[in-house]
C-alpha cells in the first residue's frame, strides 16, 4: 500500500514539474533533482534507497533502449569517430586521471578505489542536457553527439569500473582485464545484434499491435541479461538491439503497430528518465549519514571539488579534439567533393562494375548520392568553436554515476574496502554539482553562443520537399493513377478520384472529404491504395539510405504515412 501511494505521489510530482517547467523554462530533471533533495530532509518522507541493482537491471536498460530509438543509424555512422572518442576515450582517460589525482592528494584512498571513483564520474548523462537543448533549439549535430555519447559511455564506464573493482582484490592482471574489456565490447555488439534481429523477426509475425508492444517492452532485458550473464556489456547489447529494431521496424511492422510502439515508448522513457532524478535527489541524507559514520565530512568536499575541476578541464580538452576532428573532416569533405564533382572516374566505373555486377549503374548512382549527402552533412553540420563550448558545458553527470559507484564491494580480497562510503558520497556530490551548475547555466550558454537549430518553417519546408520527392519517385515508378490496372482491369474513375483526393493530403496537408464507395469497388480502391502506399514507403527508405534529408524530416514523413494509413483504414 505504501509503495502504491509513493508511486502515485511520484507521478503527480512528475506532472506538476512538467507543467512548471514549461511555464518557467527550468529543465524538469533539474527541478525534480532539487525537489528530491528537499524531500530527503522532510521527516515524514520515507527513505528511498536507489540500489545499483535497481538502476543497472531495472531502470537503465529501458532508458538506453528508448534513447537508442531516437538516434538514427545514419547519424551514428556519420558521427562514429567523435562519438567513439567521447564515449570511450573520454571515459577511460578521465577515470585514470581522476584516480591518479585523487590518490596523489588523498593518500588514504587506494589507487584502485580512486580509479573506480573516476570511472563512476566519467560518463555524462545527457538527459538533462538534451531536454534543455530540444527546448532551446540546439543544432542537430550537437544533439546527435550528446545522445550518441550517452548511449555508449555508460558501457565504457561500467567496464572500467569492473576492472577497478577487480584490482581491489589480489591477483589482478592487466592482460586479463584488457581481454575482458574487448570481450565486453565485442560480446555486447554481437548479442545486441542477434537479439535485435530475433525479436524483430518474432514481432513481425505476431500481427497484433498489443503483442508487438509487449515484445518490444521486453526487448531491453532480453538483450541486457544474457550479455551480463556471459560478462559482456549489457549496455552495448541494449543499445545495439534498439538501433537494429528501430532500423528494421518500417519493413517488419505495420502502421498501427509502429504507432502504438512509438507512443508507448515515449511514455515509458519520459517517466523513467525524469523519475530517476527525483529518486537521485532523495539519496542525499542516507549518503551523508553513511559518510559521517565512516569518518566525517572533512575531506569529502575538497575531494569532490578536485574531481569536478579535473572533469571540467578534461571535458574541455576532449571536446576541443572533437572540434578539430570536425574541421579536419570538413577539409577532407571539400577535397572529396571536388573529386566527385564530375561523377565516377574511369577507374571508379571499373571498380563499380566488378563490385555490383549488372546493377553497377544504379548501385554506383546510389553510392554517389549517399557520398554527396555525407559531404553536404560534413560541410553544413560541422562543430564550430561555439558548438564546442556548448558541448563541453553539457557534460553533466547523472544517475549512472551513483549506480556505478554503489557497485563497489564492501569486501575485496578478504579485506574491508576502506573509505567506501566517502567515495560514494564524493561521486554523488560531483553528479549533483554538475547537474545544478551546468544544467542551470546551459540555457544562458546556448543563448550567448547564438546557436540554433532550423526553425519551424524551415523544418516544414524540408518535410514538404521530402514528400514531394517521394511522390515524384512513385509517379515515375508506377505511372499515373489513371493508367493503373487491378487484376488486368482498368480502375473506375470515381475510385481514382477518391485516391487522388486522399493523396492530396500528403502533398498539401489539407483535410478532404472522403467519397463513399460501393461495396464492389471497395476492394479495388484498397488494392490501389496499398500499391501506392507501399511505393511511398519504398521511396522513403531510399531517401533514408541516401541521407540527403535530416532525420527529423525522415521521421516526420514516416509518422505522416503511418497516420495517413491508420486514418484512411479507419474511415473505410
Amino acid at each position: 500500500m505504501e509503495l502504491i501511494v509513493l508511486a502515485l505521489v511520484g507521478l503527480t510530482v512528475l506532472l506538476l514539474s512538467a507543467i512548471f517547467s514549461r511555464r518557467t523554462g527550468i529543465a524538469a530533471p533539474l527541478l525534480l533533482l532539487v525537489l528530491g533533495i528537499i524531500a530527503s530532509f522532510v521527516p515524514w518522507v520515507p527513505d528511498v534507497e536507489l540500489t545499483n541493482e535497481l538502476v543497472l537491471f531495472g531502470i537503465l536498460p529501458p532508458i538506453l533502449f528508448a534513447s537508442g530509438r531516437n538516434v538514427p543509424a545514419i547519424e551514428l555512422r556519420r558521427n562514429l569517430k567523435p562519438i567513439a572518442w567521447l564515449s570511450i576515450v573520454m571515459v577511460i582517460v578521465p577515470a585514470l586521471v581522476v584516480g591518479i589525482t585523487v590518490h596523489a592528494l588523498f593518500r588514504e584512498i587506494s589507487l584502485p578505489l580512486a580509479i573506480a571513483l573516476g570511472a563512476a564520474v566519467s560518463p555524462i548523462d545527457a538527459v538533462a542536457a538534451t531536454s534543455i537543448g530540444r527546448r532551446l533549439g540546439l543544432p542537430d549535430r550537437i544533439m546527435t553527439l550528446l545522445e550518441g555519447e550517452s548511449l555508449f559511455n555508460d558501457a565504457a564506464a561500467l567496464v572500467t569500473m569492473r576492472m577497478a573493482v577487480a584490482a581491489l582484490a589480489a591477483g589482478f592482471s592487466f592482460v586479463e582485464a584488457s581481454i575482458g574489456f574487448l570481450w565486453a565490447v565485442a560480446g555486447g555488439l554481437a548479442i545486441g545484434y542477434v537479439v535485435g534481429r530475433l525479436i524483430n523477426w518474432a514481432r513481425g509475425r505476431l500481427d497484433d499491435p498489443i503483442l508487438v508492444t509487449v515484445a518490444t517492452l521486453a526487448s531491453p532485458w532480453a538483450s541486457y541479461i544474457p550479455a551480463e550473464q556471459v560478462h559482456a556489456s549489457g549496455v552495448i547489447a541494449v543499445v545495439v538491439s534498439s538501433v537494429v529494431m528501430t532500423h528494421l521496424a518500417p519493413r517488419s511492422l505495420n502502421a498501427e503497430e509502429r504507432t502504438m510502439v512509438r507512443s508507448t515508448w515515449a511514455t515509458v522513457s519520459y517517466v523513467l528518465e525524469h523519475a530517476v532524478f527525483l529518486l537521485m535527489g532523495m539519496q542525499i541524507t542516507l549518503l551523508v549519514s553513511d559518510s559521517r559514520l565512516s569518518g566525517g565530512m572533512g575531506s569529502v568536499w575538497l575531494m569532490a571539488t578536485v574531481v569536478l575541476v579535473v572533469l571540467i578541464v578534461l571535458r574541455a580538452v576532449g571536446v576541443a579534439c572533437v572540434v578539430w576532428m570536425s574541421n579536419h573532416r570538413e577539409a577532407r569533405a571539400r577535397a572529396l567533393g571536388r573529386t566527385l564533382k564530375g561523377g565516377l572516374s574511369d577507374e571508379g566505373e571499373q571498380r563499380a562494375r566488378i563490385r555490383f555486377g549488372e546493377n553497377w549503374e544504379s548501385e554506383s548512382s546510389r553510392w554517389l548520392n549517399r557520398t554527396r549527402a555525407d559531404i553536404d552533412y560534413a560541410l553544413t553540420e560541422q562543430i564550430s568553436p561555439k558548438g564546442g563550448i556548448v558541448l563541453a558545458w553539457a557534460g553533466m553527470r547523472g544517475v549512472v554515476t551513483l549506480a556505478a559507484i554503489q557497485t563497489l564491494p564492501y569486501v575485496a580480497g578478504g579485506q574491508l574496502v576502506q573509505h567506501r562510503e566517502t567515495v560514494i558520497l564524493v561521486a554523488f556530490l560531483v553528479a549533483v554539482a554538475s547537474l545544478l551548475l551546468f544544467g542551470g547555466t546551459l540555457p544562458f550558454i546556448i543563448r550567448a553562443t547564438g546557436l540554433a537549430a532550423p526553425g519551424v518553417d524551415e523544418r516544414r519546408h524540408e518535410e514538404k520537399m521530402l514528400v514531394r520527392s517521394m511522390l515524384e519517385t512513385v509517379n515515375r515508378e508506377l505511372g499515373p493513377l489513371a493508367d493503373q490496372l487491378i487484376d488486368g482491369e482498368p480502375v473506375p474513375p470515381h475510385v481514382i478520384t477518391r485516391l487522388e483526393r486522399r493523396m492530396a493530403v500528403l502533398n498539401n496537408r489539407t483535410n478532404t472529404e472522403a467519397l463513399r464507395l460501393e461495396r464492389d469497388t471497395r476492394d479495388i480502391y484498397w488494392a490501389l491504395f496499398t500499391r501506392y502506399l507501399d511505393a511511398l514507403r519504398l521511396a522513403l527508405e531510399e531517401e533514408r539510405s541516401v541521407g540527403a534529408y535530416s532525420h527529423h524530416a525522415l521521421r516526420a514523413a514516416e509518422e505522416m504515412l503511418d497516420r495517413f494509413e491508420v486514418n484512411s483504414r479507419s474511415r473505410g
